[in-house]
């Protein structure tokens, strides 16, 4: 993480002072950071809870047998060519982990000032994610990449990346119609007290089991996306977790959405160049949905395209407390609590990291038992 942090903090003051920026990308306090995070993931082992899946995949390919015969032809093709040529299992960890942080990262290269958040961001909760839930985390990273064609109307360029994604999991569908929904540029939500309104109805109406009458063919969106082996009960995946528990945790989030929510007008107005406005609708939306659906996984798994961008949204705001809003308490304050809440997820990733639900410790491969 801090090393993250710092070469993006080099990065930043580098690429705002140079005016050539689409070369300033190439350099050591671009590159350090992604070989650092790919290495690091590579030489794991047992982190993230599908990390034993994935190896048995791995290892039966190397071994000329197929495990599983539903994979993706694309990610089945990555996985089949490393395995069968011999690679040791870290290269193809690393390199998965190398795709990822690298399409953000190249995403983001002409706006340096978020490189120190991202990282933040990115290593205080957002990696374990991706080093779980591995193919779909990957398509999120490409769909982030596909992004600004949105904004530039590039209708062929962000298919072929949709295209690539289907190829790696088929969730990449659900991305299909948000060309078509934001390619005008519209800003959705603008009207803070109508965001406040919809962000605390959702949380009034979280964990009521009032969906299965809306959701009866559910088990056809969920074949058609490839979950439907997961989640092949329609019964267990309309049934919401009553004992869901709002901890402490749950709530710090919830004030950090209402946070975002009243600055997010300024921080679209400061960044109106970007894709800051994409960004935040597809996760204000997601983070509504998500808190209808809390303590539903099959439900709320096709959210991680929406919920993910909380990685971004926040840079952005983070930013803009830091740089742009001027000298205030209540700035200050705003970008102490986002640190801190983010420091506290981290920190209890670590402290429940042994945990099976967690599978958070960290371990070399060479460590294994």
């Amino acid at each position: 993480m801090l090393i993250m942090i710092l070469s993006g903090y080099i990065y930043m003051k580098r690429s705002c002072g140079d005016r050539n920026i689409r070369t300033a990308w190439f350099n050591v306090d671009f590159l350090l950071p992604i070989i650092c995070f790919a290495l690091l993931f590579g030489v794991r082992y047992d982190v993230g809870n599908d990390y034993e899946s994935y190896l048995e995949i791995y290892d039966g390919y190397s071994h000329h047998s197929v495990v599983r015969d539903d994979l993706e032809v694309g990610f089945k093709l990555i996985t089949q060519l490393m395995a069968e040529s011999g690679m040791h299992y870290s290269f193809y960890f690393s390199l998965i982990a190398f795709l990822q942080i690298f399409l953000i990262y190249y995403t983001f290269r002409k706006e340096g000032y978020l490189f120190p958040f991202l990282a933040f961001m990115i290593m205080s909760g957002a990696f374990l994610g991706w080093m779980s839930v591995i193919r779909q985390s990957l398509v999120w990273c490409l769909f982030v990449y596909a992004v600004p064609f949105i904004k530039q109307k590039k209708f062929i360029p962000y298919m072929l990346c949709i295209a690539a994604g289907y190829t790696l999991h088929r969730t990449a569908l659900l991305l299909l119609p948000l060309y078509f929904i934001f390619k005008s540029g519209k800003d959705f939500f603008r009207n803070i007290p109508l965001q406040l309104s919809l962000l605390f109805m959702s949380l009034l109406l979280s964990g009521v089991s009032i969906w299965s009458q809306y959701l009866k063919n559910i088990d056809v969106i969920l074949n058609l996306i490839g979950l439907g082996d997961r989640y092949n009960n329609v019964e267990s995946v309309l049934t919401l977790d009553e004992d869901y528990v709002y901890g402490p945790r749950t709530w710090l989030i919830f004030l950090l959405n209402i946070i975002l929510i009243l600055y997010s007008n300024k921080v679209k107005d400061t960044f109106s160049s970007s894709n800051i406005k994409i960004y935040y609708n597809l996760y204000f939306i997601g983070s509504c949905i998500n808190l209808l659906l809390v303590g539903n996984h099959a439900l709320q798994r096709p959210l991680l395209f929406f919920v993910n961008m909380n990685i971004i949204v926040f840079s952005y705001l983070l930013v803009y407390l830091w740089k742009y809003g001027g000298k205030s308490i209540l700035h200050t304050a705003a970008f102490l609590l986002i640190i801190a809440v983010q420091l506290i997820n981290f920190g209890t990733t670590i402290y429940l990291g042994d945990q099976e639900r967690m599978k958070a410790t960290y371990h070399f491969w060479w460590e294994q038992t």
